[in-house]
Parts: C-alpha cells; sequence; structure tokens
C-alpha cells in the first residue's frame, strides 16, 4: 500500500494486473494511467508538504471515482494507475471523464485558490490477444499524447487500434 495516497502501490498495482489479465473470468478490462499536469511547479511553489496533500487528495478523487473491484495505484510521483474491471468503452470514457473534472476541486481541499490542479490521462481498453504489457504500453504512449496536445485531456485506444478520445 501506498502510505501517502492509501492507495496500492506499484507492485501491487502490477502483480494484481497480472492476475486480473490472466484470469479464466476477465473478459473486458481497461488501463488508465493518470498524471499531475505541471506538479513539479506546485511542490517549488508551495512546497513539499502542500505537494503531499494534493497527492493525497488525488487518491482521494480516484478512489472516490473507481469501483471496489477496481484496482488503484499510485505508482510513483504524481503518477496514477487504474485497472477498470469488466468496463468497456462507455464506462472506461465516464470514469476517466470524471476522474478529470473532479481533480479541479483538489486545489480547494488543499487551499490553493490560485493554481489550476489537472490531470492527463492515457487510457488503453484491452484488446483480443493482447497482454497486460502491451495494455501498459499503450496506456503510457497514450498518457504522453495527452501531454503533448496540451494536458487536461484524455486520450484512449483499443488495443492497438487507432485513438478515439
Amino acid at each position: 500500500m501506498d502510505h501517502l495516497t492509501s492507495l496500492a502501490n506499484r507492485k501491487t498495482f502490477f502483480e494484481e494486473a497480472e492476475a486480473i489479465v490472466g484470469s479464466e473470468a476477465f473478459r473486458e478490462g481497461a488501463v488508465l494511467f493518470i498524471d499531475a499536469d505541471h506538479f513539479k511547479s506546485i511542490n517549488d511553489t508551495f512546497g513539499h508538504a502542500i505537494g503531499d496533500a494534493v497527492l493525497q487528495e488525488m487518491g482521494s478523487v480516484i478512489r472516490s471515482s473507481v469501483r471496489e473491484r477496481d484496482l488503484a495505484a499510485r505508482i510513483g510521483g504524481e503518477e496514477f494507475a487504474v485497472f477498470l474491471v469488466e468496463a468497456g468503452r462507455d464506462k472506461t470514457l465516464e470514469v476517466a471523464e470524471r476522474i478529470r473534472q473532479n481533480m479541479r476541486g483538489v486545489r480547494r481541499a488543499v487551499g490553493i485558490e490560485d493554481r489550476e490542479i489537472t490531470v492527463s490521462i492515457g487510457i488503453c481498453l484491452h484488446g483480443p490477444d493482447q497482454t497486460l504489457n502491451d495494455i501498459l504500453l499503450r496506456a503510457d504512449q497514450n498518457l504522453y499524447v495527452a501531454k503533448n496536445r496540451g494536458r487536461d485531456c484524455i486520450v484512449a485506444t483499443t488495443g492497438f487500434g487507432p485513438v478515439f478520445a
């Protein structure tokens, strides 16, 4: 468990996600990689205590945006991952948009009124014959596309197909 956010940690995320994808019962799902935009500037401007409070609130937003059976983790620094179990395209985009929108309230929760707190989200929906590594790689690639599009957005694909969000 991540001590700051009370979400799963990186190791637990990868182990449990591998078990989910390897399960006979697994039909569909999606990985979301979530990264705080310009997080370094928050630490530099307000200090690490506020930065930690932002991360705690981000964890809370993610936890409240997913179902209990989903897997949510802080995988490093200001990076988070979610594995949505039995979630198709519409549900995945709904959850991702809820997370993106609700992150805007983090600044008020930690007392930063003059700074937007936004996230970029890269998504890969599980496609036929994809391994967990395939899904993770594409979600990560989509996260960087979101960053390059100007941040505060969602980029999603199914498998290695074209971008649809």
